[in-house]
Formats: C-alpha cells, sequence, structure tokens
C-alpha cells in the first residue's frame, strides 16, 4: 500500500526553498528545490488537475433560445 500524504511545506532557505512532505505514518522527507523547480512542479501540478477536471460548458447565455 502506498502511503498517504498528510502535510507540506515549503521554507526559504537561502537562494533555495525547503520542501518537506510529511507522510501518514510520520516519515518526513526534506528536498531542496530551486524557484525554478517549484515553478515547474506548479504546472505540472495545475496541468494534471485540469485533465482530470471536466471541460466547462460553454457560456451559452443570451443566445439559446434568442431570436
Amino acid at each position: 500500500m502506498m502511503p498517504s500524504l498528510s502535510g507540506f511545506s515549503i521554507d526559504a532557505d537561502g537562494e533555495t526553498y525547503r520542501l518537506r512532505l510529511t507522510l501518514e505514518n510520520g516519515s518526513a522527507f526534506d528536498i531542496a528545490v530551486s524557484p525554478e523547480q517549484l515553478d515547474l512542479l506548479a504546472e505540472e501540478i495545475d496541468r494534471r488537475l485540469d485533465m482530470d477536471l471536466p471541460a466547462p460548458l460553454p457560456d451559452l447565455q443570451g443566445r439559446v433560445g434568442s431570436p
């Protein structure tokens, strides 16, 4: 069984950041990341979440049933 994420934090550490991932079993992983890596991670998370969401319905207000 894969452990689940129970929390995370991002703290500045000089010119890098410390990404701490905490698992439900209490294990924690500290990872040094650059600002660019954090940006790439955020973009990838957004992209994957967007793929999982249903496409928004088109705005038909004022067009449906209009003469």
